[in-house]
């Protein structure tokens, strides 16, 4: 299940936000090889605040196998801090505009599928916590091997400047329309039937009213 820790439960949460700033230093920084300014074993920073929304994937075990971190654009963030100049006319901001960021599952071996269930889980909650929240769409700066597994999941995707090369990656920065219609042709692209969301505030009600 997809739990949404924002700063009205962050307290609930506090071993595994401890635990999603490691994984994200093995993900990012290990196997990935980031040049990221961080403490040794931690990845963390200054986008990880108290207004920070994240979507943590945990299993019925109670294990943490991947998250992402959400942003309002309405406030300093990754790219209109970082990566301003990938936007050609601007980096998108709004109430009902988001960034995402931080997007990982854990990998290893024979946990292909396991990841690929991860991230299904992570993409389709994404949609639900945005449909129930106003939030119609989110931006994000990605590497540009990733764009075509993006554009075949079924995303709306809209291109905000030409990609660039930054610590030898190609990256892109875009913009994601998150609607009713593609989350519905996203799910089933992603094999996903029924809510993936957990969370006390959201009744199975109101969902069924979002959708």
């Amino acid at each position: 299940m997809i739990h949404v820790v924002s700063a009205h439960n962050r307290g609930e949460y506090k071993s595994y936000l401890r635990q999603m700033w490691q994984q994200r230093y093995d993900v990012f920084v290990e196997k990935m090889g980031w040049s990221l300014d961080c403490a040794d074993g931690v990845e963390r920073d200054q986008f990880d605040r108290l207004d920070t929304v994240y979507l943590l994937c945990i299993d019925d075990a109670g294990r943490l196998k991947g998250g992402m971190r959400l942003l309002p654009t309405t406030k300093p963030h990754l790219m209109s801090e970082l990566f301003s100049g990938l936007c050609a006319d601007g980096v998108p901001a709004g109430e009902t505009t988001w960034e995402i960021s931080r997007f990982y599952s854990l990998t290893g071996r024979h946990m292909m599928l396991e990841r690929d269930k991860t991230a299904s889980e992570l993409i389709c909650g994404l949609y639900e916590y945005a449909l129930a929240n106003a939030i119609e769409k989110v931006s994000c700066v990605a590497s540009m091997v990733l764009f075509p597994t993006i554009l075949k999941a079924g995303w709306d995707v809209t291109p905000l400047g030409l990609p660039t090369v930054t610590d030898e990656e190609v990256i892109l920065a875009f913009l994601i329309d998150l609607n009713r219609r593609d989350y519905k042709t996203v799910a089933r692209n992603r094999k996903i039937a029924g809510s993936v969301l957990y969370t006390p505030c959201l009744r199975e009600e109101q969902w069924e009213i979002a959708v």
